[in-house]
């Protein structure tokens, strides 16, 4: 019976980063697979952080799928292989590096909820061609997954982790940016790779207009915040956003636009199995060697984090 008490009580008082979790459906499910990882993008328990004071914490946040799916976030995703919401490799390398005295831990979020119907993406359509604007009412995934994300961050704000940064991968990484105009209280920074509000250029710019009208929405919410601290990586061979596309971050104090259109998919090797990239896989090069590798040797990351923790 002691036993079974102590238990009991062990349950009750041990952290717990799920206790606020926002009620989206599916996402209690999904967010039992958030966790630390580490250098080899395998989770870890909290309980092994023991000097949460002296951490950092950098909450990585994945790419979407469409609008009206979710988003799959395995709870072991293989390494480096992004659509199973795997860390970026090159995050995961800061695994337990110190920087300024702190030791840097990755926090992987699985924000992966459905955004709207393909129902009501057509009424906004049908909405825009008619009346020139969209009175937006639904959330779409990038709406929801600020509010998850920032559940979250005070999650751990409140387990004892004072210095929280974002980053994130496509969708992930816009969603992180968003975050970061407008909370620059409680997240100090932000890395962004191929960040993405939606689908491929050609359809957010032609096919589904709908699309474009809310990414300039959220453009429009952006640009209410005059800085916004982040380093963003962007490549011209991406096909859902690119340099150009991504140039209205350049407007933003203490905001790095970094156009890594030097390095070739062609040229880099996937982290997860050993194959070479295609030509159309732009938007996919944080997956790959080469661009930890570039990271690595431009010491863009290091020293970001120096400049801001």
């Amino acid at each position: 019976m002691k036993r079974i008490f102590l238990i009991i009580i062990f349950l009750l008082s041990t952290n717990n980063l799920f206790a606020n979790t926002l009620e989206y459906k599916g996402l209690e499910k999904l967010s039992k697979n958030n966790t630390f990882m580490n250098s080899k993008g395998e989770p870890y328990s909290i309980d092994e952080i023991s000097d949460k004071k002296n951490s950092v914490v950098i909450v990585y946040n994945h790419g979407s799928i469409q609008d009206h799916k979710q988003d799959p976030c395995k709870a072991k995703p293989k390494f480096g292989y992004l659509w199973d919401a795997a860390v970026v490799p090159a995050i995961l390398k800061l695994h337990n590096k110190t920087i300024n005295g702190l030791e840097v831990k990755i926090y992987r979020v699985c924000s992966g909820v459905k955004g709207m119907s393909v129902k009501n993406q057509k009424k906004y359509r049908k909405e825009l061609n008619s009346k020139g604007k969209i009175d937006l009412v639904d959330e779409h995934k990038i709406i929801k997954r600020t509010k998850i994300i920032l559940n979250e961050v005070e999650n751990l704000k409140k387990l004892g982790f004072d210095k929280i940064i974002l980053s994130g991968y496509s969708a992930g990484g816009w969603s992180s940016l968003v975050l970061q105009s407008r909370h620059p209280e409680k997240i100090i920074g932000t890395i962004a790779f191929n960040p993405a509000f939606a689908g491929p250029k050609k359809e957010w710019q032609k096919k589904y207009p709908e699309w474009g009208a809310f990414r300039d929405d959220s453009i429009n919410k952006l640009n209410k915040a005059d800085k916004i601290n982040a380093i963003v990586f962007a490549h011209k061979d991406d096909i859902f956003e690119d340099p150009k596309t991504l140039s209205f971050f350049e407007n933003f104090k203490d905001l790095s636009l970094i156009d890594y259109s030097e390095i070739k998919p062609t040229s880099c090797t996937w982290a997860d199995v050993n194959e070479k990239m295609t030509p159309d896989k732009g938007h996919n090069i944080p997956q790959s060697k080469c661009f930890t590798k570039y990271l690595e040797d431009n010491n863009y990351l290091t020293t970001f984090l120096e400049n801001i923790l």
